[in-house]
């Protein structure tokens, strides 16, 4: 990418600025996504294991690849399917023979590198690069429908970095190539007189189905821009281009049926119900047609406002698109885009809202935000770009936001546990102002870590750099690329007000990036407390064996949830080491509330033992203590899910059992063994 642009768009040729802004456009998302490696989820783990079925074996089941690495699977007549639409296997299919290939010599040094780096390069080269190219599309589109320039680039990177289209771009899901597919066959409808032909119409056609393909619930929208096409395909040659691209799609969705089924218009999802003895892992999918009733009030407040998993709440800046649909609405000359576009958004948030109460079917599991409507993204963001002028700092603001929300998601680890109800506040923002970052340890086929302690990983940890600072040539190219795309646009204005703008970009850009650093510049006050007990907090299943994640003063040791104990990825093992104060001299006896396991040890003795790795909620021992302090030292170890930790006592004279509080305890200082 070209970096330093002229220092005025009117320095060079129209065309010329035009191509500068498409292709800063297109950079700075791609270089984003290409920089993180999510490692295995089961959404994504059934793709790659029906890709390299059909490569390796040449069949459609995948019995030979998902035995551990993915849930969202079916068994029909003794085989194992993948649950999910398989277009996204077959849009992956060439990337990953290249990379599967030119990487082989990698394979043989270093095993789960290999497959590490085929599935992600697979990756970059599938969504990243198809959801870097719809943000092209936005731009266009934006113009198209009369936007300026400067909001349609803005919209266009709201999308890419400031909605849940950023973190399911680095991965290999088929929500948003179904995105890319649905949006563009719209787009190239809309835009259809500019150059009007039975190829464009073609491809129109063979995109809305792709995306069908891809994400099966899109065919309410694909539907709706089939009906679209009536409207603005003058032809019936042109008609029947755009039929055919739809019919080669349909083909190959009936064909993929009967290979793998026996019946063209039998889908994955009807085994939950047709059988349901060999299908049992997601009871909820039994329910009405593929586990889908009516739309719930309750299940379309989770899915836009809640905080677990709330499209609202990761991307404040889409409540914008309800004012946006407004001004939309005034403009008669876009009537039938308008709507369409209110249609497609709508229709899938109410068909999200229509899946049954547990959060694997509504939140799309573990996710940022509510995966199954990522297609209706791209119609929600269009109706930004009709916002009048005087909205452009709250959009810019707004928007700056989400992109904050959503880098902190894709930067740590962008499956959001079921365990946290606020997962952007309790698991995200806690991790990323720790510099806790790629914290997956899951694989897709096996093997050990690749980086450090994890198999995800971003190119700045790839390359070796401490935590806090892994980030930080991602802030670069953030820089630079805002730089080079507002001198393109002409943003700056002249003078002083161009440095201060500028300085307060830069600083803004920053500033989410430094964040990383807040435990490095609060490491200096870890040892100001003079009640509690020091913790560290370990990555893995024993305490010790890498540098803790986390050095602090706990007052008690009373935690209800994960969250309150520092969000730690798990496995995760913690120590609180200090001394304990006995008030009177006598048998002490003391209790533990624990998730998983835990220990208490005191002046060498070991009063509750260590059970290792199982789970054992609930242990207690005595010892005799005389009055005055004593060595004392608390475990903790979270196997797997949520985790919680109540050390209690009972003191000689009493038959309370009760926490024991902060002024009992006198903490280690950090320099302590």
């Amino acid at each position: 990418m070209k970096w330093a642009a002229a220092n005025s768009p009117r320095a060079i040729a129209p065309e010329d600025r035009s191509r500068q802004i498409e292709t800063a456009i297109f950079m700075i998302p791609f270089i984003t996504y290409a920089y993180f490696y999510q490692g295995s989820d089961q959404s994504i783990a059934c793709r790659f294991d029906l890709l390299r079925s059909m490569i390796e074996k040449g069949v459609l089941w995948i019995n030979d690849f998902c035995g551990f690495n993915t849930a969202d699977i079916v068994t029909f007549h003794g085989r194992i399917y993948s649950v999910k639409a398989p277009g996204t296997s077959y849009t992956a299919l060439i990337p990953w023979l290249i990379f599967r290939i030119g990487l082989m010599p990698l394979s043989a040094a270093h095993e789960p590198a290999y497959w590490a780096f085929v599935t992600y390069l697979t990756t970059v080269f599938t969504t990243g690069l198809l959801i870097s190219a719809l943000c092209v599309v936005m731009f266009r589109f934006a113009r198209f429908l009369g936007a300026s320039e400067g909001r349609a680039a803005g919209v266009a990177l709201i999308l890419g970095l400031g909605t849940i289209a950023f973190p399911y771009a680095t991965e290999l899901t088929g929500e948003p190539v179904a995105a890319v597919c649905v949006f563009t066959a719209f787009y190239l409808l809309a835009t259809f007189e500019t150059l009007p032909s039975s190829t464009r119409a073609f491809a129109a056609g063979f995109l809305a189905g792709w995306a069908v393909l891809n994400d099966y619930p899109v065919f309410l929208v694909a539907a709706a821009i089939g009906i679209y096409a009536l409207f603005k395909l003058p032809r019936w040659t042109q008609l029947a281009a755009f039929s055919a691209g739809a019919a080669i799609t349909v083909a190959i969705m009936l064909a993929y049926n009967w290979g793998a089924f026996g019946n063209p218009l039998f889908f994955s999802y009807q085994a939950f119900k047709l059988s349901p003895a060999e299908n049992r892992q997601f009871p909820e999918q039994a329910v009405g047609f593929v586990g889908l009733t009516y739309p719930k009030a309750r299940i379309l407040w989770n899915v836009l406002v809640d905080p677990q998993r709330g499209l609202f709440f990761c991307n404040p800046v889409l409540l914008l698109s309800i004012f946006g649909v407004g001004y939309f609405a005034r403009l008669k000359r876009w009537r039938a885009e308008f709507i369409v576009t209110v249609y497609s958004f709508v229709v899938l948030v109410l068909f999200n809202a229509s899946y049954g109460e547990s959060i694997v079917s509504w939140g799309g599991g573990t996710a940022t935000g509510p995966r199954q409507i990522v297609a209706s993204i791209p119609f929600m963001v269009l109706a930004l770009a009709f916002l009048p002028a005087a909205w452009d700092w709250l959009l810019g603001a707004v928007g700056a936001l989400s992109a904050a929300i959503m880098l902190m998601a894709t930067a740590t680890n962008p499956h959001f546990p079921y365990e946290y109800d606020n997962p952007v506040r309790d698991f995200a923002l806690q991790q990323f102002m720790r510099g806790d970052f790629a914290t997956n340890r899951d694989a897709f086929f096996g093997g050990g870590m690749v980086v450090d302690d994890s198999v995800a990983f971003n190119l700045g940890k790839l390359i070796g750099l401490p935590g806090p600072f892994q980030l930080w040539p991602l802030a670069v190219c953030w820089i630079f690329g805002s730089f080079d795309l507002s001198e393109s646009l002409g943003l700056w204005g002249i003078g002083a007000s161009r440095r201060l703008t500028q300085i307060a970009a830069t600083m803004g850009i920053a500033a989410v990036f430094l964040l990383s650093m807040n435990q490095r510049v609060m490491q200096g006050f870890v040892g100001i407390g003079d009640h509690g007990l020091l913790g560290r907090y370990y990555v893995g299943e024993q305490c010790g064996n890498s540098a803790p994640h986390i050095v602090r003063i706990d007052r008690q040791i009373d935690f209800y949830d994960i969250a309150s104990m520092g969000a730690m990825p798990f496995p995760s093992c913690d120590i609180w080491r200090g001394n304990l104060i006995a008030p009177a001299t006598g048998d002490y006896e003391f209790t533990i509330d624990v998730d998983d396991s835990g220990w208490v040890t005191v002046d060498g003795t070991q009063v509750i033992h260590d059970p290792g790795l199982v789970s054992k909620p609930h242990d207690a021992g005595s010892i005799y203590l005389t009055e005055g302090p004593h060595r004392i030292e608390v475990g903790e170890r979270n196997i797997a899910g949520g985790s919680y930790l109540h050390l209690y006592w009972k003191i000689p004279g009493t038959t309370d059992n009760l926490i024991v509080p902060a002024e009992a305890l006198i903490p280690d200082r950090p320099g302590a063994g």
